[in-house]
C-alpha cells in the first residue's frame, strides 16, 4: 500500500551536485534533496523521514533513526529488544531528490541497527535496481525474513544469516510472485499471485513444506480495474497471532479502501474487523494476541487518520495520542523481553506533514 511521503542546500551536503537550467527542473544527485514546502538553499529537516517508538497510549514517544531524504519502514524490534531491523529506501526523484516508496522499491535495502540508536548499517543492498524489503526477524532473532527481486527474476522469499551474513531462498510456492513473509514457530505465511494482474492471496506453510491458500479475495466488477494499478488487488502483509492459529492481513476493497481481515486457520472463517468504507492497513498483533495494531486513514477529515488499536475480534477501536504534524504508518509492537516486560511498546514510522 503507497505511502506519501536540510543543512542548508547552500552548505556543504556531502556529494550534493544541483543542476539548474532554463528549461529543467533541478536535479539532484548524492545525498541531497528538496523537502515539499522548501527550496533549494533552504535548511532541510533532519528528521523528515524517522522511525520512533512508544507506549501504545502514545507516551515515551522516542526517536530512534531519522533521515532527510530517504523514507524509512517496515521498522521491526528483534525477539531479544536489542536490535531493529527496518527498509531504507534509495531511489530517488529526479526533481526533488526524496527517495520514497512512490518513487520505487529499486535500491532498497535492509538496515539493522542497536535500539540506542548506534551500529546502524546496511545488511542486504543496495545494488541498483534491485528490491530488498519488508524484513522480519526469524523467531530465535539470528535471522532476517525479507522480500527479495533480482533484475529478471519473480519475487522471492529470502533468509539473511545475520552471523554468516548467507542469504538462503525460503521454500514456499514455487513459480508464484511471494511477498511479504512473516514466521511463528514452524508456521511460515506469506502473499502470492501467479501473474502480475492476478489478485493477491495469503498463504501458509508449515512443517510439512506444502503451501496451503488461506485466503481467497473476490475482486467485484468496480475492483477489477484496478487490477493493474499499484499495488493490484487482493490480499497482503499477512501477520501469524503469537499462537500461530490465526492471521490477520490487509484486503483492497476499493481504490482507496483497505480492510483488515482475520482468518481462524483451524475453520478456515474469515472475519472483516473494518467498516464498509474504512482504510485500515499493515495489521499487527500484540504480543499476547488480545489486540491488533494498524494504521488508519479517514478522507473525510485526514486529522482523525493515524495508528489505531483495536481488540482482536475488531471492537474497541481506539487512536494512539501521538503529537500532529505527521504521517503515522507501519505500526507494530515489539516483543517482550527484559526492556518491554508488559509488551506495551510499539515502533512506527513517521514523516513530517504538517496538515495533519
Amino acid at each position: 500500500m503507497s505511502r506519501n511521503s536540510f543543512a542548508s542546500f547552500l552548505l556543504l551536503v556531502p556529494g550534493l551536485l544541483l543542476i539548474v537550467t532554463a528549461c529543467s527542473p533541478p536535479t539532484y544527485e548524492g545525498s541531497g534533496c528538496v523537502q515539499p514546502g522548501m527550496k533549494a538553499g533552504e535548511d532541510l529537516d533532519p528528521a523528515y523521514f524517522s522511525i520512533y517508538t512508544s507506549t501504545v497510549n502514545g507516551e515515551n514517544l522516542r526517536r530512534l533513526y531519522s533521515d532527510p531524504c530517504r523514507e524509512l519502514n517496515h521498522a521491526r524490534i528483534s525477539p531479544d529488544g536489542q536490535w531493529i531491523t527496518f527498509t531504507r529506501y534509495n531511489q530517488r526523484n529526479p526533481t526533488t531528490g526524496l527517495a520514497t516508496e512512490n518513487t520505487g522499491y529499486g535500491n532498497t535495502e535492509i538496515m539493522v541497527g542497536r535500539m540506542d540508536g548506534s551500529e546502524l548499517k546496511s545488511v542486504v543492498g543496495p545494488r541498483s535496481g534491485e528490491i530488498s524489503g519488508n524484513g522480519y526477524w526469524t523467531p530465535d532473532g539470528k535471522g532476517i525474513l525479507f522480500v527479495s527481486m533480482k533484475h529478471g527474476q519473480l519475487p522471492a522469499i529470502k533468509r539473511l544469516d545475520l552471523s554468516s551474513g548467507a542469504i538462503t531462498t525460503i521454500n514456499t510456492k514455487p513459480d508464484g510472485i511471494n511477498t511479504d513473509p512473516h514466521r511463528v514457530g514452524g508456521k511460515l505465511v506469506f502473499a502470492s499471485r501467479e501473474r502480475p494482474s492476478d489478485p493477491n492471496s495469503i498463504w501458509v506453510v508449515d512443517s510439512s513444506a506444502t503451501a496451503k491458500q488461506i485466503s481467497f479475495p473476490q475482486p467485484t466488477r468496480e475492483t477489477q480495474r484496478l487490477a493493474k494499478s499499484h499495488p493490484g488487488l487482493g490480499d497482503f502483509d499477512p501477520k501469524l497471532s503469537p499462537d500461530a492459529k490465526s492471521v490477520v492481513f490487509m484486503r483492497r476493497a476499493a481504490k482507496d479502501s483497505w480492510h483488515v481481515v482475520k482468518v481462524d486457520l483451524a475453520t478456515g472463517e474469515a472475519s472483516n474487523l473494518s467498516g464498509h468504507d474504512a482504510t485500515d492497513a499493515v495489521p499487527e498483533w500484540s504480543p499476547d494476541g488480545r489486540d491488533i495494531i494498524f494504521w488508519h486513514a479517514d478522507l473525510k477529515n485526514l486529522k482523525n487518520s493515524g495508528l489505531y488499536v483495536m481488540q482482536r475480534d475488531g471492537s474497541n477501536r481506539r487512536r494512539i495520542p501521538l503529537p500532529g504534524g505527521y504521517f503515522y504508518t507501519m505500526p507494530a509492537f515489539a516483543p517482550i523481553n527484559a526492556s518491554n516486560p508488559d509488551g506495551r511498546m510499539i515502533v512506527f514510522s513517521a514523516k513530517k506533514e504538517p496538515l495533519l
